[in-house]
């Protein structure tokens, strides 16, 4: 009888414990993320001074580079950075992503599933690079998984505004 009851506590506990140590986004994590953004020329030297706008689905956020710290609202979709002065643009796209491992982890456990669900909506679950560059009349796409940590994030070119 005692095994009985210890192996069903333990198996009730477990997975309360996983649940427990890989949370839900939405309760462990931060509903913001800095980001940094930058106006370079050709040669790769920041420019000051350009008037930035950035938006996703939550909302949008205005500012002046080099605009440090950024406090973006996290979402499942994309931020969109476009930045002027005078006649030249510079443009980017940062690419939303989420852990695809977390996601796995989370779909495994009792009710990961509902946990993915909020997350998603929530927005908890993804995260934009930390650090971007935009080029002078280039249209750019950024994406996390492909940033080195303490460098900018490379960009791809999507296609000259």
């Amino acid at each position: 009888m005692h095994s009985l009851l210890r192996s069903f506590t333990s198996r009730l506990l477990l997975p309360i414990a996983a649940l427990a140590i890989t949370g839900c986004a939405t309760l462990t994590g931060k509903a913001m993320q800095p980001v940094d953004i930058q106006v370079v020329d050709g040669f790769d030297r920041p420019i000051p001074g350009w008037r930035c706008r950035a938006s996703n689905a939550s909302a949008e956020y205005f500012g002046d580079s080099p605009i440090r710290d950024l406090q973006v609202r996290r979402s499942s979709s994309d931020l969109q950075i476009e930045c002027h002065r005078g006649s030249l643009i510079a443009r980017g796209t940062a690419v939303s992503r989420g852990s695809v491992v977390d996601g796995a982890v989370k779909a495994l456990l009792p009710g990961g599933t509902a946990m993915l669900a909020v997350d998603h909506l929530s927005g908890y679950r993804y995260t934009y690079p930390n650090w971007i560059r935009l080029h002078i009349g280039e249209h750019l796409v950024f994406d996390a998984d492909r940033q080195v940590p303490g460098q900018p994030a490379q960009g791809l070119l999507a296609d000259v505004p």
